[in-house]
Order: structure tokens, then C-alpha cells, then sequence
């Protein structure tokens, strides 16, 4: 299926919602959540499809979001703000390889089975990720996506679900683990009246503040450095079992699992190889930067040829890279490429593109202003007119995108 069209057949339960009440305002939804019919209809949904399996993926080229950008909220922030935040992320890091995003349905299973009497906090939760896919209805994001339930992170029986994950090797260096992050991350201890502690930790590869409590008898008789690699292990314990649950996630739907927070991605390159995913998902194109994700996937989806075109010769570039590797690091080896492959590709094109523009400069008469330049570029490559004609579409020097981006993207030879 090309990039960009819509498989109805993935289209998820709660645009369906959003298509039968004509839902396209927060307001809208808010005087919804107090209809009992729209919201029995809801819960009908949700029940449907929280007892879907998750099937392998058909694409070949699809990725599981992992915690951080999964658009779930889970280990990040919920505010709406954080959240929009969270897409930008998203699409920065899949949006040149992929086709098929998997993204967690968070809502289904809390929908359909503990919505009995919906509370105000309820309610102003469910806003919380409606808001979350209008805004990614807006941007033109839901041909992109999956929405998936995935396992949850379960501490209760964290040894059987990293062991099945195969990230066993992780539980033994664990004390290790928590002896670096006591003594690296910034630990705030709060004692409470009964024996225990409230603590705050900040870790930047955990990248927000962590809060948690321990019990007095799991602190008893402990020193308050001792405390704090016991608050340390907590935290660690509670990234696993999330990150143990995001890996059998994408082992269920078949497909490479897009790790982004990099406490998460440090645990994976200490206990699996790592994959042409894995590398493609750690790439940080320059050219994307101040790229807003509907700029992003509006050109995915109308140069089609191009995207293809560079997807192919990224994937190359990276099974290149995989076989004569010296590191298993993938964040590595995708800093290699960027700085080997990518950004030498970039200078040239923009050496090119600043070299017309001055040849336009000192050609007056010919009336080749910043907008003609940019539509001969845009004639060079090979775009529509509607896309390198007017302001919007104008050279590095006024605005480095998206004219350099397609240019760059259709022209990248990687060798």
C-alpha cells in the first residue's frame, strides 16, 4: 500500500466514535461524556476491541512505539502539551523509514471494564487522550498509525517477563546497576511517620523525575545511601517491566520495536543484536529539525517516489554498517551514519543551493527572485509546482525547510 493512504481495515475503534457523534472538538467530546448513550456506545467499542489479539502486522516495514512515544503517556507526561510533544517525536523518529506505526490503544481496556460510574477525574483523563487524536487528525497522522493493546508492565512477575523477553542479563547486573544510578542520579528522601521514605530521582536517561515510597521494612536499619540504591532498584524494576511488555508487544505483532527513552535503549543494547530498525529508529536527520509533523507527512505522502527512493538507500547504508560494525550500539551506529553518510550528502546539497542562489543574485534582469529559484530547484528535483511555488517554499538562507528536504531526500546518494 503506498505511503500515506488509509487501510481501513486498521482504522481504530475510537475514530469510529468520533465519526458517528461528528466529533471534532474537545468541547464536543466533553458534552459526550455526559450522554449515556454515547457513552454506552463507547464502552461497546472499547469492549470489541479490548478482545482483539495482536496479530502479526502485514507490513513489512512497520515499528512498535516504544514507552515515550507510544502516544500512551505512560513514563512521560500527560499534559496535553507534553503529548503534542510526544507525536513531534514520534514522526522525527520514524517518519523516514517506516510505514506503519504501532501505537498503544490505553483507553480500550480501562473503557470497557472500569467505566462502571465514570468519575470527573475519569473523564478529564479520557479528554486528556482525546485531545491526543484530534490533534493527530489535525496534523493528518491516522493513515500512519496502529492502535494496538499491548501487555501491561507487570512487576508482580518481572523475572518470567524479562527471562521470556530475553532480557534476563539485565536482572544480573541489576545490583550493579542500582550501585551506578544511586551514586550518578540526583536522590531527594522524604521520611514519612511510619518508618518509610517518599524520594524523587532524577536520572537524565530516564529523562523526567522519577517519584516513588519505600516501605519501612525494606529500609530498615539502611543507611540513607543504602536508601537510595533501594529507591534506584524501584525505578529501574518499574522501567523493565514496561520495557519487557514493549518487547513482547512487537514480538506479537511480528514486528521491530522503535525504543526512545535511553535508559530503555541502553538495556536493549546489553542484551539483544541489534537490527536495521533499531539503527533507522536512532537516526536524527538534521534536516528534520523545526519540521512540524504534518510538514512531515504531507511530503511523504505526495513524493511518494522520492521517500522510497531514500528509504531504500537508508536501509542499505544501515545493513552496510550492521556487517562491519566494531559496537552492537545501535545509537552508535546511527551517529555514525549521520556523521559519515548523511551530513557530508547535506553540506553538498546545501553548497549546491546556495551557489544558485548567488548566481540568481547577480542576474537581476533574468528575474529570478527567492520564489523562481525555488520553483527551479523544485523543476529540478522533479516536485509538483504547487509545492516549490511561493513563499512557502524557499531557500536555507530564508527558511532551510522543506525545500531542502525533498531536495535532500530525492538527490541522497549513500554510499
Amino acid at each position: 500500500m503506498p505511503p500515506g493512504t488509509i487501510d481501513h481495515q486498521r482504522a481504530y475503534w475510537f475514530f469510529q466514535w468520533f465519526e458517528k457523534h461528528r466529533v471534532t472538538t474537545e468541547h464536543t467530546a466533553k458534552l459526550l461524556l455526559s450522554n449515556p448513550v454515547a457513552l454506552n456506545e463507547l464502552r461497546e467499542l472499547a469492549q470489541m476491541a479490548s478482545t482483539q489479539t495482536l496479530a502479526p502486522l502485514e507490513s513489512t516495514d512497520a515499528v512498535l512505539a516504544g514507552r515515550g512515544i507510544d502516544l500512551s503517556g505512560q513514563l512521560d507526561c500527560l499534559h496535553i502539551d507534553c503529548r503534542r510533544l510526544q507525536v513531534q517525536r514520534l514522526f522525527s523518529k520514524v517518519w523516514h523509514y517506516f510505514d506503519v506505526i504501532v501505537v498503544q490503544d490505553s483507553v480500550a481496556h480501562e473503557v470497557a471494564y472500569h467505566w462502571d460510574s465514570p468519575t470527573p477525574a475519569m473523564k478529564k483523563w479520557l479528554l486528556g487522550h482525546i485531545a491526543v487524536l484530534l490533534y493527530l487528525r489535525e496534523i493528518g497522522a491516522e493513515s500512519l498509525l496502529e492502535f494496538r493493546m499491548r501487555p501491561p508492565g507487570c512487576l508482580e512477575h518481572l523475572t518470567k517477563h524479562t527471562t521470556d523477553a530475553g532480557l534476563q542479563r539485565v536482572l544480573e547486573h541489576e545490583d550493579a546497576l542500582a550501585n551506578e544510578i544511586a551514586k550518578a542520579a540526583q536522590i531527594e528522601l522524604t521520611g514519612r511517620a511510619n518508618g518509610g521514605v517518599d524520594f524523587s530521582l532524577y536520572y537524565p536517561p530516564f529523562e523526567h523525575t522519577q517519584w516513588g515510597s519505600l516501605n519501612p521494612k525494606d529500609i530498615r536499619g539502611k543507611s540513607v545511601e543504602q536508601q537510595k540504591i533501594v529507591a534506584a532498584r524501584q525505578i529501574i524494576e518499574k522501567f523493565l517491566a514496561y520495557l519487557a511488555a514493549d518487547v513482547t508487544a512487537a514480538r506479537q505483532c511480528g514486528s521491530p520495536l522503535g525504543a526512545a527513552i535511553p535508559f530503555h535503549n541502553r538495556l536493549l543494547q546489553e542484551a539483544l543484536p541489534p537490527t536495521v530498525a533499531d539503527v533507522a529508529v536512532n537516526i536524527e536527520l538534521p534536516v528534520l529539525q523545526n519540521v512540524s509533523p504534518s510538514t512531515l507527512i504531507e511530503i511523504r505522502r505526495d513524493e511518494a517516489e522520492h521517500f522510497l527512493r531514500f528509504k531504500s538507500a537508508l536501509r542499505m547504508a544501515i545493513e552496510e554498517r550492521l556487517r562491519n560494525a566494531a559496537t552492537s550500539n545501535s545509537r552508535a551506529i546511527a551517529r555514525e551514519i549521520v556523521r559519515d553518510v548523511i551530513d557530508p550528502e547535506l553540506h553538498t546539497i546545501r553548497a549546491r543551493l546556495k551557489a544558485a542562489e548567488r548566481a540568481a543574485a547577480k542576474k537581476p534582469a533574468l528575474g529570478l527572485g527567492v520564489g523562481a529559484l525555488a520553483t527551479a530547484c523544485g523543476i529540478l528535483v522533479g516536485l509538483p509546482a504547487r509545492w516549490h511555488m511561493g513563499a512557502a517554499w524557499q531557500l536555507p538562507s530564508v527558511s532551510p525547510v522543506p525545500l531542502e528536504l525533498s531536495f535532500w531526500m530525492s538527490n541522497l546518494r549513500l554510499r
